[in-house]
């Protein structure tokens, strides 16, 4: 038993990723003739439609079934290789997972994440914490919002006070349907 853990541990990544490689290869010749043949089997079918005699007859379907069986074997063969590709894929999998995990069980930060009593009373501080800071943001938004309320306008300053004011007002108006595109949307028009 431990020999055989030993193996595994001993295991590289990049042996494991060109057997995939080449098991998808093998994968891809297969399936490209497995569509050969097929179409092989299409055209003699379409040719003994054609024939006239009982023997030729026979004789294709001989060939057709020689092709077909030969299809058959090729799609067993297929499944086995993409069986065989899934479970190294899961092989290359567990590898990367075992990868992270001893990259992060040698982070110091994963010494903080053992202790999960103190790691829970640090992070309920820090959450008051934040909580505290929130209800003081809060409140000094309300603070600011009640005194805005309160606060009038002068018309003097920030509307329109005398006559002219309002003429300059009403041409701006009637000009804003001309001034609601911008400069790069005039220039397209014109073109």
């Amino acid at each position: 038993m431990c020999f055989r853990r030993k193996k595994f541990e001993k295991i590289d990544r990049e042996e494991i990723v060109d057997a995939i490689c080449s098991l998808e290869k093998e994968e891809k010749l297969i399936e490209d003739e497995i569509k050969v043949v097929s179409e092989q089997i299409k055209t003699m079918i379409d040719e003994g439609q054609k024939l006239d005699t009982t023997y030729d007859k026979i004789f294709l379907v001989k060939k057709i079934t020689n092709e077909n069986d030969r299809r058959v074997r090729l799609i067993k063969r297929g499944m086995f290789v993409l069986y065989n590709i899934k479970l190294t894929n899961r092989l290359k999998d567990a590898i990367d997972d075992n990868i992270i995990v001893n990259k992060v069980k040698s982070l110091s930060s994963f010494d903080y994440l053992k202790n999960q009593k103190e790691l829970a009373i640090y992070l309920n501080e820090l959450l008051n914490t934040k909580t505290k800071t929130e209800d003081i943001l809060t409140e000094a938004d309300d603070a600011f919002v009640e005194v805005e309320k309160m606060f009038l306008e002068n018309t003097k300053i920030y509307g329109i006070t005398d006559l002219s004011e309002d003429k300059l007002m009403a041409i701006f108006e009637t000009n804003n349907t001309d001034n609601t595109k911008g400069p790069d949307e005039k220039e397209e028009n014109k073109e």
